[in-house]
Parts: C-alpha cells; structure tokens; sequence
C-alpha cells in the first residue's frame, strides 16, 4: 500500500517549524522535531520535506550547533511560575533572534554576489538603482462610474 503524501509545508507551517526550533531544549535530531511538528500539527513530514527549505535546514544546523555548546546540567530554576516563563521566553528570543542573523548574513552574501554578477555583465549600480516605472492607474474606456 502506499503512503500518503503529507499536505506542502505553508508560509504558516514553516513559521510554526522555525518557533518550535527556536523554543527547543535538548537533543535534537530529525526525527525528534519531526515528531514534535506532527505532534503539533497533526501532520506527519519527512525529513527531506524540511532539508529542502534552505531556511529550515539552515535554522536546523544552527539550532542543533548551539544546543551542542550546551551544559547538559540545568541551572536551578526559579520557583516562580511566571519568572519561568519570561526566561523561557527570552532564551526563545535569542534563538530566533540568532537564527535571523545568520539569515540575514547568508541574504547579504548572496546580494553581493548578484551585485558582482551583475557588474560583470555590464549592468551598472545606476542601472540596479534606477526608480520603478509607475503603474499606470488609468481607468479601463469600458468602466462607468
């Protein structure tokens, strides 16, 4: 019998996949944050499905290379509830907040090299830097108002 296809990962499910990664603790392996999206999705994904989204497995490496440089011990926690969940919260923060850098760094290095490309063939920065043309907004001859 063969299996069926999960539905394609939306702007929505992907965000989803990224907080998950950004909120994670421990291990983290594949199957695990596979098992966690179906969790919360209800939606079984492979793990090719999410290698294919460059920002997903670049999130991935990033997340999975910081978790490694963790204290596997944890730090005694605070009794209050509510102090809990800020931490948890900021330490969500600096994780997306670093996975947006390291986006934000691989976005600049392909800028500059379709800047240099383009430089190469000829198009110039004035060319790359000219103004839109205008849309032009005149109303059809058959439309009446």
């Amino acid at each position: 019998m063969k299996k069926s296809r999960a539905p394609d990962l939306t702007d929505e499910r992907m965000q989803l996949v990224l907080e998950t990664l950004d909120g994670w603790k421990g291990k983290l392996t594949w199957d695990l944050l596979i098992k966690a999206v179906e969790e919360i999705t209800g939606i079984a994904y492979s793990r090719f499905t999410f290698a294919e989204y460059p920002q997903l497995a670049n999130a991935f490496s990033l997340r999975k290379k910081a978790l490694s440089g963790t204290w596997k011990s944890e730090v005694s926690q605070p009794r209050d509830e509510q102090v809990r969940a800020a931490l948890e919260q900021v330490e969500r923060y600096k994780a997306k907040a670093e996975r947006l850098d390291q986006e934000n760094q691989l976005l600049f290095e392909q800028f500059v090299t379709w800047a240099i490309n383009a430089e190469r063939k000829g198009v110039t920065m004035a060319m790359l830097n000219a103004p839109l043309p205008k849309p032009s907004r005149e109303r059809s001859k058959g439309v009446k108002v």
